[in-house]
């Protein structure tokens, strides 16, 4: 073992600081996990889809439900699997203006190929030829594209601009020609339309599927998951001790049994009184469970020091708390069930809605900030801001309980801003009491790294539960159906599998590098024209299941479909955090992004509210996004630095 390697595999303080002195190089820096997370392409659009959720959940009542969910993740998931590729080639410096008009030319080939024969009709072909033939034109139009754009030296805005009109007239002359209209059909004529139908429609029935365990499985995984994230976070931040206490792993089991049993007794049980005591109970528990696993795994600090507020911590602190008391100050004054009209085109409850929004959101990114600028503090300074923002929250929970009617509202609002208070709370409480690590250290990132996976993954796991099983319960209340289709399993699927490529093979370091800069890649070795060529060909075979999933979802095409969509899949890549110049991006990014386009859609419709203001919500929100993906883009680079 050499002099500057720790046993842990830790760099050692003293290699690090000699590596300080010698030049600061940024590869032994140690970042947390929240400074990591700020970096990411994707943590706008994360933060913007929230607050989109959060506010028409508040502004509706159907909103939030799983009927009204289902609704907008369909639509999010063939838009999705257009975003995700449109992100991979703008990550790869390109555009293309076809995709859009492809998709709908490639549900009509689909089409043309199996219909039956006849004067004029198509070539009658089974599924089974269908679908490989249409792929290998999609894969052609994309070499095309690829080919014209390296071969010529034009921008590719410009040669797509040239396929995207030649679709147009080939849709349109083609149905004219073939079919007398402008709409093609049918899909069903297939002679094997029956064995794909499941693969590429199948359709999910809710209250088809009862499962009476569904709660418990559903509560169980998910609160494991939200366990283990809490844990994978303290592995990311905290400095391993070099000798185990045991008294803080029986801690850690206490708190996990009363957490266990309290969630049990809450499923149980019923009644205010009954539900506070068990409120207690559950927030002793988390408390007794985080003081226990840092207490047995991580190194106490010695000297906490004293609570130092400079100018800006107060300013910060002072401000944020206001806006979130006058925040709630306004949602008293203004009448919550009133619908009459407060200015146009908004209500009065509207009106309410946004106001606390903004200054509730405003005050606590203040205090917030307030959190970040205590982290150079004294670990005392650290707890003392962060309980301001646990106590900011109770505010946001009081507010809830006491001025709101809704169920939704008083209970499950309410539970959850208490849960996340005392999460902060006791987070703020280890912190000021535990080392934070301040060096790289293989293990304890690899650890981490995986738990938050598995944590992230349970949740939505267990949310799926949720979402897709029902209760004898809720059948007997005659709970609204709801019902989802297979393609937001091949929205996940092709996310995920774009996420992996990005980020674990040599064509996704090829893709980064020949987006930020082309010459600088080719000259390392890097196949730059085959690279941007094969991106284009990935949209291209994007758009083509995308057709093949609107083929078999409508039975019929017009010659106008996908027309236009190009500027939705672009959008959604931006809004998820993609540079319009490339090198900079992520495939969960344009996910997220589709997943922002599709929830005003949905939530205008369940507020009830003029659908035809979509447009300027859309282009609000792409705005928004710009102007905060750069600030984002900026802070990143600052913490680089």
């Amino acid at each position: 073992m050499t002099p500057t390697e720790a046993p842990s595999g830790e760099i050692s303080t003293d290699a690090a600081v000699a590596a300080s002195a010698a030049g600061g190089d940024e590869r032994l820096a140690y970042r947390s996990v929240f400074q990591r997370l700020f970096v990411r392409p994707e943590v706008g659009g994360l933060i913007g889809a929230a607050g989109i959720w959060i506010f028409f959940w508040a502004a509706s009542g159907t909103f939030g439900t799983v009927g009204q969910t289902f609704t907008w993740l369909d639509t999010a998931a063939t838009l999705g699997i257009m975003a995700v590729a449109v992100s991979m080639l703008m990550i790869g410096g390109e555009f293309d203006l076809s995709s859009g008009a492809m998709t709908g030319a490639m549900g009509m080939l689909i089409i043309y190929l199996v219909k039956e024969t006849g004067e004029l009709g198509g070539l009658g072909f089974p599924m089974l030829l269908a679908i490989p033939l249409s792929l290998l034109v999609a894969l052609g139009i994309g070499y095309l594209n690829g080919f014209m754009v390296e071969r010529t030296g034009q921008p590719s805005f410009i040669i797509t601009l040239g396929t995207f009109f030649a679709l147009i007239g080939l849709k349109l002359g083609l149905s004219k020609r073939f079919v007398g209209q402008i709409q093609i059909g049918r899909t069903d004529e297939a002679s094997d339309f029956d064995f794909f139908r499941p693969i590429f429609a199948a359709e999910w029935a809710r209250n088809e599927h009862p499962f009476e365990l569904r709660d418990l499985f559903y509560i169980s995984i998910f609160a494991a998951g939200v366990i283990i994230v809490l844990l994978a976070i303290c592995e990311l931040w905290f400095q391993r001790a070099e000798e185990r206490k045991s008294s803080g792993l029986i801690e850690f089991i206490v708190g996990l049994g009363l957490g266990i049993a309290a969630a049990i007794a809450l499923h149980l049980t019923d009644g205010v009184g009954v539900n506070a005591a068990i409120a207690v109970v559950m927030a002793v528990a988390v408390f007794l469970g985080m003081h226990g696993w840092v207490s047995w795994r991580y190194e106490p600090i010695e000297d906490r020091g004293a609570v130092i507020l400079d100018e800006k911590m107060r300013k910060f602190l002072g401000l944020g708390f206001g806006l979130v008391v006058l925040g709630a100050v306004i949602a008293v004054l203004i009448d919550s069930s009133s619908t009459h009209e407060f200015f146009f085109p908004f209500t009065t409850q509207g009106i309410r809605v946004i106001l606390l929004l903004a200054f509730v959101t405003a005050g606590m990114a203040l205090i917030a900030m307030a959190s970040q600028a205590a982290l150079s503090a004294s670990p005392a300074t650290k707890g003392a801001v962060t309980s301001v923002l646990a106590l900011a929250v109770v505010v946001i929970a009081a507010l809830t309980f006491i001025d709101s009617e809704a169920a939704k509202f008083r209970a499950s609002l309410f539970s959850v801003l208490l849960f996340a208070a005392v999460v902060v709370f006791v987070w703020g409480f280890v912190v000021s009491r535990f080392v934070e690590r301040r060096v790289k250290s293989a293990s304890a990132d690899h650890l981490g790294g995986r738990m938050l996976i598995l944590g992230i993954v349970s949740i939505f796991v267990g949310l799926a539960f949720r979402m897709l099983f029902i209760t004898e319960a809720e059948l007997l209340a005659e709970v609204p159906p709801a019902k989802t289709s297979i393609r937001l399993f091949w929205f996940v699927a092709f996310t995920a599998t774009m996420m992996w490529v990005l980020a674990r093979t040599r064509f996704g370091s090829w893709t980064v590098a020949v987006g930020g800069n082309k010459e600088a890649a080719r000259q390392v070795g890097v196949p730059a024209a085959r690279t941007k060529t094969q991106l284009f060909m990935l949209v291209s075979v994007a758009a083509w299941f995308v057709g093949l999933l609107v083929a078999f979802r409508i039975n019929s095409i017009q010659s106008n479909a996908g027309d236009g969509q190009e500027f939705f899949f672009i959008i959604a890549a931006v809004v998820g955090g993609t540079l319009l110049t490339g090198g900079y991006g992520t495939a969960f990014g344009g996910a997220i992004g589709a997943c922002i386009m599709s929830m005003p859609l949905a939530g205008i419709s369940a507020a009830r509210w003029n659908t035809d203001w979509r447009f300027l919500i859309i282009g609000v929100i792409l705005l928004l996004a710009v102007v905060s993906n750069k600030y984002l883009r900026n802070r990143a680079e600052a913490i680089r630095r």
